[in-house]
């Protein structure tokens, strides 16, 4: 399975940058183990989503509160794929509060 076209193409998305930035470094310590070529992180747009609140109900229209919430997106290839480097990846767990999807392109 040692075929160059073919990448592992993961996808991850969350609300915190730092346990992004953690999952990045793990998948690097899997590829650099099981000599696979790694390619990224790609950061990819920030959604931002608004929300805006009223302070207390029935009175006081003006007074309003915001509130935001990111989520960040990473994209990562990893190249040159062995049996060990899919293997590695299926039994990877990601750390808690992140969305990951993993596909073969």
């Amino acid at each position: 399975m040692a075929n160059e076209n073919i990448r592992l193409r993961v996808r991850m998305r969350g609300y915190d940058v730092g346990l992004l930035a953690e999952a990045v470094d793990q998948i690097r310590l899997i590829a650099d183990a099981t000599g696979s070529m790694f390619k990224g992180p790609v950061m990819l747009p920030t959604r931002r989503k608004l929300y805006c609140v009223l302070r207390s109900p029935h009175v006081n229209k003006d007074a309003r509160e915001h509130f935001e919430v990111r989520t960040h997106h990473r994209l990562i290839d990893l190249k040159n794929l062995s049996s060990q480097t899919v293997e590695a990846m299926m039994q990877w767990v990601p750390p808690p509060g992140l969305e990951v999807e993993a596909s073969i392109v």
